[in-house]
């Protein structure tokens, strides 16, 4: 983002951790534009942050229920119960 691209009140992400909050205030730091978030208090080069805006489209969450995330648990232990029968002889070789 630019400097004109950020205001005070915006949602930003920082790519390089993921920290995502909203933008309290914009500083200007050795001829550098810094932007504190809410989230953690810290200040971040306004030149790195990216509009959640933007972001949006990337990654939707699928929100589902307590009966389905148990559901999809369930199945994958099955899934992997199965390897393990699959897979090995049920021994216990020390290797070495």
């Amino acid at each position: 983002m630019t400097a004109d691209d950020i205001a005070v009140g915006a949602v930003v992400r920082y790519p390089r951790t993921g920290t995502t909050g909203r933008v309290l205030r914009i500083e200007k730091v050795d001829g550098r534009q810094y932007a504190e978030l809410d989230s953690t208090g810290l200040y971040y080069l306004v030149d790195e942050l990216v509009s959640v805006d933007r972001m949006a489209g990337r990654a939707e969450k699928k929100e589902r229920n307590l009966e389905e995330y148990l559901k999809e648990r369930e199945e994958l232990q099955q899934q992997l119960e199965g390897f393990w029968e699959k897979d090995t002889d049920q021994s216990c070789e020390g290797g070495g």
